[in-house]
């Protein structure tokens, strides 16, 4: 008969952390959340229709932040706490123009689509995807501009709990957004382009954000460097390939528009657009009331190649230029 010794020291423990482990897995499943329930019509308000659109767009934020919630829940609760604080914080509180701008999109190219449940909340996803982008690109830009106020509140990095933390959160929510495009894309036949198409015009935005920012470095006025072929350089690669192309360009992607002259031709629509946004922006920025636009405008003192600037600088004699500078 085998001599089964299992009064050795060895194998007791062996037995002993086996046990251990088991049981303390065993707890970590034990506190970890329920997980929220999947999509289905039932947890999403009626199909967007014009007047609802918003509405509806909030709801899907709820689901993907309850997904992305229960994804963390193996870290610390304190690290969970903060990813909700700084996603609530952050992405939701703007007009959302660049999410809800998806769904206008495919109500112009395939509205048949948005009777689909879940088509509908695929396009919502991707505009908070967008909504996503968008908050990596603010925080980060009022650490840079040394903002105040950002959509009637603190900028998050001026949050006394947070400060300098900031950064990175700035790489969590860049992070967070490539992981919703995951959970709800993977596996469809779009999805490499439009993994490519938000790569590719995230680098486009930070490039236009270094043009801006070497353009006018702090506490430096050099206004020959001022030009409004350099003003329009940085509203297309700071502000319209992601504000205007990107959305509409993704909403043509997720309908079934490939054709690269069609996405040519609305990309250099988007830009136009984009270009007039960033005008009334600028305005805006010095004349509009921080109660209604959120913030407090600093293009002005932070010496920015605002649209202001370079139309002064075009009618200015050289008495009022020297003012200026």
């Amino acid at each position: 008969m085998p001599n089964f010794d299992i009064c050795k020291p060895g194998l007791l423990g062996v037995a002993a952390l086996s046990a251990a482990a088991g049981l303390y897995a065993v707890y970590k499943l034990s506190q970890k959340p329920a997980r929220p329930p999947p999509y289905s019509a039932s947890s999403v308000a009626p199909k967007p229709d014009g007047k609802n659109d918003r509405e509806v767009f909030m709801q899907v934020y709820e689901q993907i932040r309850a997904d992305i919630l229960y994804d963390k829940a193996d870290h610390p609760r304190d690290v969970v706490k903060w990813i909700e604080e700084m996603i609530d914080y952050n992405i939701v509180g703007g007009k959302m123009t660049r999410g809800l701008t998806v769904i206008h999109a495919v109500r112009c190219l395939k509205p048949e689509l948005l009777e689909d449940e879940e088509m509908c909340f695929r396009f919502c996803a991707l505009g908070w995807c967008i909504e996503w982008l968008q908050a990596t690109f603010l925080i980060a830009d009022d650490i840079m501009d040394d903002s105040i106020t950002r959509r009637g509140k603190p900028c998050w990095y001026k949050v006394e709990h947070v400060k300098m933390n900031a950064v990175n959160d700035i790489l969590m929510l860049e992070a967070l957004m490539f992981r919703v495009l995951r959970m709800y894309f993977k596996g469809l036949p779009y999805y490499a382009d439009i993994m490519d198409l938000f790569h590719d015009l995230g680098y486009d935005t930070t490039a236009g954000e270094l043009c801006d920012l070497i353009t006018a470095p702090i506490g430096q006025v050099d206004l020959d460097r001022y030009s409004m072929e350099k003003y329009n350089h940085i509203v297309k690669y700071k502000t319209s390939l992601y504000t205007f192309c990107l959305p509409v360009i993704g909403a043509m992607m997720c309908c079934g528009i490939t054709d690269a002259k069609r996405l040519e031709s609305a990309r250099e629509f988007c830009c136009l657009i984009g270009e007039f946004f960033q005008i009334q922006d600028d305005y805006l920025d010095c004349y509009g009331d921080p109660q209604v636009i959120g913030k407090v405008g600093t293009d002005i003192e932070d010496n920015k190649c605002s649209w202001l600037v370079c139309q002064a600088l075009l009618i200015a004699d050289e008495k009022q230029t020297a003012f200026l500078k």
